[in-house]
């Protein structure tokens, strides 16, 4: 199995964990110290975790935190608008794990450097620490992390008089993408033969997204962008992604994949019983649970393989970190936080109310395990298969030109031609940011 190691893409919506932190750490700062009496001020979409977070270290070092809540979709743009300006309104950065590049080449991040110790840096997953360094510094520490995960529906593989011995499966021994699709075809033949109850073979939890389509190229051996990351050319456009983009485009024209349903409508579409796979996240169990759906209704095993690439299954990593805003007058104190957050207590209680796969191997404690037991093959992916999205200032622009693709393909573009077109989009994207370093 190729050791890619490893990022603990995406929540676990549960429980209190109580561990100790990166590198054994995971007290709150001395509440003797000099920064008593100072104000931070962050701008978050995870406001309920971060006020019960900021109030146990106001009562621990005197620091007060100001939690600013916004919307999910709405939190780039108004940071965006604020740190483009020089202001210090934020003490506190929220980044898209991606975006870190983005926003350290625009001068918007401060290092870390002098407020985590290798050890605890160590602690980190190699995928998170990668998706957090720029120029070989740290500049934004990982909240939590994601995976991806097969999930099937019980009930539609029974009515369909298919049984399949899942226990056989792990992550060194999987079921093929090829087996996958094959059992999707004769559920559906036998299911629906004329397409009239709408029920699909496969879903995508998030179609068309980098973060979950990029890993059928990079699980036969395909890259995100060169090493130098200077160019996609010759990368997105080789073989292994070739291979990958036809074996797609040709089970959505089968109607094996759906074609024009959203990425929220295909989790819909697994709860209501009309997929009979569903490719999500690994904290999609407790979204099944949520739709009354229980372990007799579905189950889950590791994300398949491709037939003659079993040594090179990439599967998601990564989610939202926290910095430092070059622009605070508070560095010192908002540094300290960061570390609370992510290596001590706060992000124990982060977790508990949020739910995210854990940021470090400590954090996956039976407890939690227990609570979500997909959890168990979350950890297995993290430090062995975990694949981090291109590390690039252009990754807005990369994502947007090749989810863009992704769509154009489903639609039944022309492969070739959406692959040159999306190849020159975001090499004029990297050039333009090359030129302004």
């Amino acid at each position: 199995m190729r050791k890619k190691v490893i990022c603990m893409l995406a929540g676990v919506s549960l429980l209190a964990v109580t561990v100790s932190g990166c590198g054994g750490k995971g007290d709150t700062p001395d509440s003797g110290s000099s920064e008593g009496g100072k104000t931070l001020k962050l701008l978050t979409h995870y406001d309920a975790a971060f006020a019960e977070a900021a109030k146990k270290y106001e009562e621990e070092t005197g620091v007060k935190v100001e939690v600013e809540q916004t919307a999910y979709e709405n939190i780039g743009d108004t940071l965006e608008v604020v740190l483009s300006s020089g202001s210090d309104e934020y003490d506190l950065i929220m980044a898209d794990g991606p975006n870190t590049s983005a926003y350290v080449n625009r001068g918007y991040l401060e290092p870390l450097a002098g407020y985590f110790t290798e050890e605890e840096k160590g602690e980190f997953s190699p995928e998170l620490l990668k998706q957090g360094t720029v120029g070989g510094e740290f500049y934004a520490a990982p909240l939590g992390d994601s995976s991806t995960v097969l999930y099937y529906n019980k009930n539609l593989l029974s009515e369909a008089g298919i049984e399949v011995d899942w226990s056989q499966y792990t992550g060194e021994n999987r079921i093929t993408w090829e087996e996958v699709t094959e059992l999707a075809r004769e559920a559906v033949k036998e299911l629906d033969p004329d397409g009239s109850k709408g029920i699909y073979g496969i879903e995508i939890g998030q179609v068309s997204s980098v973060y979950q389509m990029n890993l059928l190229a990079n699980s036969m051996g395909g890259k995100n962008i060169s090493d130098d990351g200077s160019t996609v050319k010759g990368v997105i456009d080789s073989d292994e992604w070739k291979d990958a983009i036809a074996w797609y485009q040709g089970l959505v024209e089968e109607g094996i994949f759906s074609k024009g349903v959203s990425g929220l409508e295909t989790y819909n579409n697994f709860y209501a019983g009309k997929c009979v796979f569903e490719w999500m996240t690994a904290d999609s169990y407790t979204f099944c649970l949520s739709a009354d759906m229980t372990e007799d209704d579905f189950g889950w095993t590791y994300q398949p393989c491709f037939a003659g690439h079993e040594d090179e299954v990439a599967t998601g990593c990564g989610n939202w970190a926290l910095g430092v805003s070059a622009f605070s007058k508070n560095k010192e104190e908002a540094g300290k936080f960061v570390n609370y957050m992510t290596c001590g207590e706060g992000n124990d209680i982060f977790l508990s109310i949020e739910g995210m796969s854990p940021n470090t191997a400590e954090r996956y404690t039976e407890e939690l395990t227990g609570k979500n037991p997909v959890l168990e093959i979350a950890k297995y992916e993290a430090e062995n298969t975990a694949y981090v999205r291109a590390v690039t200032p252009a990754f807005n622009e990369y994502s947007a030109a090749l989810s863009t693709m992704w769509e154009d393909i489903r639609n039944g573009a022309d492969m070739d031609t959406a692959l040159e077109r999306t190849v020159e989009q975001i090499d004029s994207a990297l050039g333009e940011y090359s030129e302004s370093q």
